[in-house]
């Protein structure tokens, strides 16, 4: 997400909220997010634990988006965050490195855990099985191919992301180009990277979750969506590609009818992804889910 410095002009709290019901206008709970497509997965995940949230994107109340925008107007006192009124921002670097902390002690303030909301639509296990609904075929690859690929790559990236989140320096171009070194046939990496962390800093990290595994929950979501996308879209693109020739081998001259029904059913790989909320289950998404249901058996009595 852009972070941004603009601060929305309003003023809201759950004070004006029981004000307005006074009156007999019921405004029920509302949740600001980052952006729009944050929209999406919030109110989902309220939906799944049975909570009416409204959610809404920052700028629908002020000029920015951006999970600064939301900070700022927290700090400043033009979000004053209570029962009905929430926020809901990517944790960023945050969780890992326990950075601004004060806010997300708040019973009303949910953070993803996760890098960004890109790192529960992107994250690679069961993906393979989602490139086979879009391909409408589901033989041709291990079920696992692009889990195992990006599980490799963790393995391989995890000496270097920890020595990131411990210096902040060069190593984040040494990530990314890693990331976009990934090819849909993999080759195996012949030395994984190091680290010069202590016990006690890999122990805090580990009771985050983090490990040699799942740097992909962690990273940066962005740099994840963008290499996930090709992944995926390559995938699909062989399996169609695999079955076109089945197709043919199989009737011939009389193919062409048989290939273009096969080809409309296809999905758009990257419409699936977008549209994930079976997210899998780990170390993030268990205390996203927590925190909601912690908020819901202590707030929600009304």
């Amino acid at each position: 997400m852009n972070v941004t410095e603009s601060i929305p002009d309003f003023g809201f709290s759950t004070e004006l909220n029981e004000a307005h019901e006074a009156f007999g206008q019921t405004l029920g709970i509302t949740a600001y997010v980052e952006a729009y497509e944050d929209v999406r997965f919030w109110t989902k995940e309220f939906k799944k634990l049975e909570l009416e949230v409204t959610v809404q994107e920052i700028s629908a109340t002020g000029t920015a988006n951006g999970k600064g925008t939301i900070l700022k107007a927290v700090e400043c006192g033009s979000i004053i965050l209570g029962v009905k009124l929430l926020i809901c921002i990517d944790s960023d670097y945050d969780y890992l490195l326990s950075k601004n902390t004060e806010i997300y002690r708040s019973d009303f303030c949910f953070q993803t855990y996760a890098y960004a909301i890109e790192n529960y639509y992107y994250n690679p296990i069961n993906l393979t099985e989602l490139c086979f609904d879009a391909a409408c075929v589901y033989q041709g690859f291990e079920k696992n191919h692009l889990e195992r690929l990006l599980v490799n790559w963790s393995e391989y990236i995890y000496g270097v992301f920890l020595q990131y989140l411990d210096e902040n320096t060069n190593e984040l171009s040494l990530i990314k180009a890693s990331i976009d070194d990934l090819t849909i046939d993999p080759t195996p990496y012949q030395n994984m990277t190091t680290h010069t962390l202590s016990s006690v800093q890999l122990e805090n990290f580990s009771n985050k979750g983090l490990c040699s595994t799942n740097v992909f929950l962690y990273f940066r979501g962005h740099d994840l969506e963008i290499k996930v996308k090709k992944l995926a879209e390559q995938l699909v693109s062989k399996l169609i590609t695999k079955k076109t020739t089945d197709i043919k081998d199989t009737h011939g001259d009389n193919s062409s009818n048989f290939i273009r029904e096969f080809i409309k059913k296809k999905k758009s790989i990257v419409m699936l992804m977008e549209s994930r909320t079976d997210f899998p289950t780990n170390h993030c998404y268990t205390l996203l889910q927590a925190d909601i249901q912690n908020y819901k058996a202590q707030y929600t009595s009304f």
